[in-house]
């Protein structure tokens, strides 16, 4: 509500003087500002209660009652100036509307003034002309009303935008994304950033570039369709989970929002931003080129002919700067998995567009990658690559078995700058083929500690024996320090005693074609894990 949507009538002032406690004059249906002139002590409004020295300034609603204690040998003297407030316009019968308005979007007791001193000067000249101690020329209502209004003024611009700290409202902003479903009384809102309500809507606009219904319509509208997206929930429950009683309602605001009902919607291909490479190609495999995407080397060099022709603008290795993203045109919706970012990212993420982060260990790469597929419509065309993958892995393991026994242990290794790492079933280096299509077994040790944790495990070469299996898969990237440290590590002890090395069961691979689990880095891998295993079996 704007400052001139308001009458400000002065209606008196008084100047006190005091050497002990002082409870000021209950004052039931006017307002009152208090500016101290000297002295020092406590002050108690209401409920409040703050030291005072010379120059502050407080204000109380009607009926508050107020307490000065001054502190010991301290004499305190003050302004007390009292005022009403009248809410302009006028309604149609001619009676100022009752509801009690705000003051100036006031919302701490204190109040800040850039100048004190002026505002000091002010009070004197008010009070001059309020007491008759003014020249007859200068002793008029209208010129106090006039001092009055000044001094309202310099209160307005202290307590402005500028007044209240970004981080104050950076901190409501953060609370409204983190309790979006709840009920969020404006009121509660303000007074957690400490202005009035009708400020706290100038403020919020301001900061996030969007009324605060609207903000928190859109946020829920968001996470609507992160989940129509992610699960097979239904739309009441989806209502009730963003913040609405029924689906009804709700269906006529994401109509409203987005255009189109929930159910067409989720139709309708969609513009992906994929911060992970493997989900890019995923794409990629079902013909879809997004206009974003985190790729390998090895995949870019695969797909190069398609990406360049096609307006692609990759990043590589799933380094991302979140803030160059906003730079972008704005996609339908962001994919990475939930092992990219942290909570406070993933929000700068949702403040571009709906963001799935994909469960990396809570799903298998197969479902990841129908949920990629189903975004751009194309879960056709991925269910029939997953069914000529799994024809070629039985026809595989047909071949193998006559030549590998099927209780045989893999142990998978990677190879990257000076680093060692075990690899599971979850985080591709060819785990899911090994351990999930061809069913083959880690080793104990790798099944208790890697796969049951985080799924990779850092180790030192001095470990290895800890890991030792039937089979060794040593995948090494090409960098010139990845190769210097698989060279040392062959040619260590801890290497030759390894069971798989000394029945010439230690394989290297290429590690930028085995990083991924996705379908095109997949179908390489089996390709290359058939080929050597055939070899070595004959």
């Amino acid at each position: 509500m704007e400052i001139n949507s308001y009458c400000y009538h002065l209606a008196g002032m008084e100047r006190m003087a005091y050497e002990h406690e002082l409870q000021l004059p209950f004052c039931p249906d006017r307002y009152s500002l208090i500016l101290i002139l000297s002295g020092k002590g406590q002050i108690e409004i209401g409920r409040d209660s703050s030291s005072f020295c010379p120059r502050k300034l407080y204000w109380c609603g009607p009926g508050e009652e107020i307490a000065i204690r001054p502190a010991l040998r301290q004499s305190v003297c003050l302004y007390r100036i009292l005022f009403d407030i009248i809410r302009l316009p006028i309604d149609k019968a001619g009676k100022a509307e009752k509801d009690e308005p705000p003051v100036l979007a006031w919302g701490n007791r204190e109040l800040t003034i850039s100048d004190p001193g002026k505002s000091i000067r002010v009070a004197h000249d008010m009070h001059k002309i309020l007491c008759k101690e003014a020249s007859e020329a200068e002793r008029s209502f209208f010129k106090a009303q006039s001092l009055f209004y000044e001094l309202l003024d310099m209160i307005a611009i202290s307590c402005s935008d500028e007044s209240i700290s970004s981080t104050q409202m950076e901190d409501v902003v953060a609370y409204v994304r983190a309790h979006y479903a709840d009920v969020l009384p404006r009121n509660r809102l303000a007074s957690m950033a400490g202005v009035h309500p009708d400020h706290f809507s100038r403020l919020f606009r301001k900061t996030t570039g969007k009324g605060y219904v609207d903000f928190v319509t859109e946020i829920r509208i968001s996470r609507a369709k992160e989940r129509l997206l992610s699960t097979k929930e239904g739309l009441l429950e989806i209502a009730r989970k963003v913040g609405y009683k029924d689906e009804f309602y709700f269906s006529r605001k994401f109509k409203q929002i987005v255009g189109t009902a929930p159910t067409v919607y989720l139709r309708k291909p969609k513009s992906i931003f994929s911060l992970a490479c493997n989900y890019t190609a995923g794409l990629l495999v079902v013909g879809h080129v997004p206009p974003l995407g985190s790729v390998t080397p090895w995949i870019g060099q695969r797909y190069g002919n398609v990406l360049r022709s096609r307006p692609f603008k990759p990043i590589y290795w799933d380094t991302c700067d979140i803030r160059r993203l906003k730079e972008e045109a704005r996609p339908d919706v962001i994919v990475c998995h939930d092992k990219q970012y942290d909570a406070e990212q993933l929000e700068m993420l949702r403040e571009i567009a709906p963001t799935l982060s994909i469960p990396i260990k809570g799903m298998d790469w197969r479902e990841q990658f129908m949920t990629v597929s189903e975004l751009v419509c194309e879960a056709a065309k991925a269910r029939h690559w997953l069914e000529r993958y799994d024809a070629w892995i039985d026809a595989t393991q047909q071949r193998l078995t006559r030549h590998i026994d099927p209780r045989a242990t893999v142990l998978i290794v990677e190879v990257w700058a000076d680093e060692l790492m075990v690899f599971g079933d979850s985080y591709g280096r060819a785990g899911h083929i090994v351990y999930q299509s061809f069913g083959m077994s880690p080793p104990k040790s790798v099944k208790e500690s890697v796969m049951a944790g985080a799924g990779y495990q850092y180790i030192g070469k001095e470990q290895l024996a800890e890991y030792d299996a039937d089979y060794l898969f040593l995948i090494v990237h090409e960098d010139p320090a990845s190769r210097r440290t698989a060279d040392l590590l062959q040619k260590s002890e801890q290497w030759r005693t390894l069971k798989a090395v000394r029945d010439g069961r230690a394989y290297e691979f290429d590690g930028g074609m085995f990083y991924g689990y996705d379908p095109a880095s997949t179908e390489a891998q089996l390709q290359q894990i058939e080929n050597r295993l055939s070899d070595s079996s004959k």
